[in-house]
């Protein structure tokens, strides 16, 4: 086995957005960085993996393959994922079941396939990229919500898990970010909603639009998880966003309930 220097890292959803940046970045940084993701398009200097975070068997290889090449595996970064816009009761079941399938059995398929690697290197890290939408529930996201809050929980119980084991689990929980993830994935069409829903989905989508085109730069993203590498016992959770979407979640702990369930109403536009 060939064994190098520096530090190596797995980015998944590495052909766009924060995937796209963060493996950018670290390559820039001097790390050896493989980047997976479905179309094999990643950033100059990243080797590319070309796989789907779901098909676990392909993972397994790819993964092995790479820490038989290197001899090392430092820092897993997870940012495969999609979303979807409907009302809960409206989203195709088949779009959902996407959405879980990509965000939360696809984050333990990299579990699982890179954490017997992980382990061989004291002070390794694996960092799912989650959502602030996995600490609170956003209108019309609802599904893409769940699994999210799935996500943070299965986070938080790996960190018991792996006391002692040397390897640190992290969620980075983005706000909104100037990414093209809207234009690719399902998003429906107010007028096949339920006439109910038609006006709030309208000012809610008007909402997010706007937020994304308005987000953070997927950098920001890339830099923070520089930081949670390089701190010795980093936090469970990291939110990243604009001032409004960082302190949503402390608002939902310390806030009234119905007090928050009407500031997000607000916020979205919803009535």
């Amino acid at each position: 086995m060939t064994r190098i220097a520096q530090r190596c890292m797995l980015v998944t959803g590495a052909s766009s957005g924060i995937g796209y940046s963060t493996a950018e970045f670290f390559t820039g940084q001097g790390w050896i960085v493989y980047g997976l993701s479905r179309s094999g398009k990643v950033p100059s200097g990243v080797f590319p993996l070309l796989a789907n975070v779901t098909d676990a068997q392909l993972v397994e290889k790819l993964v092995a393959e790479v820490f038989a090449t290197t001899g090392r595996l430092d820092a897993v970064v997870n940012a495969a994922g999609i979303g979807g816009a409907s009302s809960i009761e409206n989203l195709p079941l088949e779009e959902a079941k996407k959405i879980f399938d990509t965000n939360i059995y696809g984050t333990l398929v990299v579990l699982r396939a890179t954490l017997p690697f992980l382990r061989q290197r004291q002070g390794s890290i694996f960092i799912a990229v989650s959502s602030i939408a996995g600490l609170v529930g956003v209108p019309f996201h609802g599904i893409y919500s769940a699994s999210k809050f799935a996500v943070e929980g299965m986070i938080e119980s790996l960190r018991l898990e792996l006391h002692g084991t040397g390897v640190s689990a992290v969620s980075i929980c983005p706000g909104d970010t100037a990414t093209p993830i809207i234009g690719h994935q399902f998003r429906a069409k107010a007028i096949d909603l339920p006439e109910v829903y038609r006006i709030n989905y309208e000012k809610a989508e008007r909402a997010m639009r706007e937020s994304v085109s308005n987000g953070i730069a997927p950098l920001r993203i890339a830099e923070t998880i520089q930081q949670i590498i390089n701190t010795s016992s980093p936090s469970s959770r990291y939110p990243v966003g604009g001032v409004i979407q960082q302190l949503a979640p402390m608002a939902k702990r310390f806030l009234p309930l119905k007090w928050f369930e009407w500031l997000l109403k607000v916020y979205y536009g919803v009535n």
